[in-house]
């Protein structure tokens, strides 16, 4: 049987094992905005700037998530499907990049969990 300190430090570890994944994914976006790329030629259609716009939704649901897991987790994933159905419609075929929406999701998920745990474990203190 594991103790409940050995449990209470993994839990501890994972939820801010995610909120630095959730920190750097916010800086790697902020310097992607602000660096745009230098050799674009054309405008950018609109359907691309509604794409981007879920993706600062993911990102700003795992920043909320650092104080409301639940809340926070629920945006960042809400993001993340708004982006692949948006790319859906835009497109006609479904967004095959797998590595932006498991760097976005992987933490949310991670955050969402971290948050059943604690909510499951503040009912148990309850009902002691």
């Amino acid at each position: 049987m594991v103790r409940r300190s050995t449990q209470n430090l993994v839990f501890q570890i994972a939820r801010w094992a995610a909120r630095i994944w959730s920190a750097m994914m916010a800086i790697v976006a902020i310097l992607m905005a602000v660096a745009p790329d230098p050799y674009l030629v054309r405008p950018v259609p609109m359907s691309d700037w509604i794409e981007l716009g879920f993706y600062w939704l993911a990102i700003l649901g795992l920043l909320v998530a650092w104080r409301w897991e639940l809340a926070g987790a629920g945006i960042a994933l809400a993001g993340i499907v708004g982006h692949t159905l948006a790319f859906r419609v835009a497109n006609g075929t479904w967004f095959v990049q797998t590595l932006p929406i498991i760097a976005l999701g992987a933490p949310a998920v991670v955050l969402l969990t971290c948050w059943a745990i604690s909510h499951r474990l503040r009912a148990a203190r309850t009902r002691e």
